[in-house]
């Protein structure tokens, strides 16, 4: 019986440990000549399927000579809102940032105040030239077209197409009303694995990259992320490493904000976080 039961809890470790696996997916299909349309359309085709999805990230953060990791969790409810919970200690939340089409916050836990802004009224102030949309797509790996909310097969005449010396799909556009260009490297299986947007008389840009897909919902999705912003001559670079993805299960968001907490202004919150690191 003992040996019995050995083997037995040997087999559900086993067991256990398979469950636990999940298949990286290896890029093997060649970039093929396509029609712009046809290309585009097969692109929009591979888009991470879901509804809300969350999961937890292990983030680090580089400025200059000064890093910083932490532990955080995202929540995404598909064209409503996002939220980034940061957690370094224990699971003790220490920022929160909503965002949804309409509004972004930054709640400051330590010193109970937070910020609350249009997003319209925040462009005014830091032309980023990018929304809720865009911001969901990066975090999606998902294709997006400046100032709409839904890409659609017609938006294809929106961009230029060429090929890389790396063997990947180029697509280019403009957004007219920030100047800002922005555009997607696409491998043979028609998933975007770089996104870039810049302004270049303002000398602003932020790189976003792609990479360890994994199979998740017969789909794949990019389990790291590294985002680079340049702005003149400040250069910040961040990572995520996703874990414990899950999608479609019934999560809501919605923004609240406790009643003893103080509105300040974004610069006195980004002040104390970059000197928190």
């Amino acid at each position: 019986m003992k040996y019995r039961y050995i083997i037995f809890l040997l087999m559900v470790l086993t067991l256990a440990g398979c469950k636990a696996k999940r298949r990286v997916v290896d890029f093997t299909t060649p970039v093929a000549e396509k029609r712009d349309d046809a290309l585009f359309k097969d692109i929009l085709a591979e888009s991470f399927p879901y509804e809300t999805l969350s999961a937890r990230l292990d983030l680090k953060l580089t400025n200059g000579t000064r890093a910083r990791s932490s532990k955080a969790q995202i929540r995404i409810v598909k064209d409503n809102a996002l939220q980034i919970s940061i957690q370094p200690l224990f699971g003790v939340e220490l920022f929160r940032l909503y965002v949804d089409p309409d509004t972004i916050a930054l709640l400051d836990r330590m010193e109970k105040r937070y910020v609350k802004e249009a997003i319209t009224t925040l462009k005014g102030h830091y032309p980023v030239g990018f929304d809720f949309y865009t911001l969901q797509s990066l975090f999606t790996n998902t294709l997006f077209v400046a100032n709409k909310a839904e890409v659609t097969p017609a938006d294809f005449r929106r961009f230029s197409y060429t090929r890389t010396p790396d063997s990947n799909y180029y697509l280019t556009a403009k957004d007219p009303k920030s100047d800002i260009e922005y555009s997607f490297s696409v491998n043979g299986d028609n998933r975007v694995t770089y996104t870039h947007l810049k302004q270049s008389e303002e000398e602003n840009s932020l790189q976003w990259s792609y990479s360890h897909f994994i199979v998740l919902n017969q789909s794949a999705f990019p389990h790291t992320m590294r985002a680079s912003i340049t702005s003149g001559d400040r250069v910040f670079n961040t990572e995520f490493l996703f874990s414990d993805v899950v999608i479609n299960d019934g999560t809501r968001l919605s923004l609240q904000i406790p009643a003893s907490y103080t509105q300040t202004s974004l610069d006195d919150i980004l002040k104390i976080i970059a000197d928190s690191r």
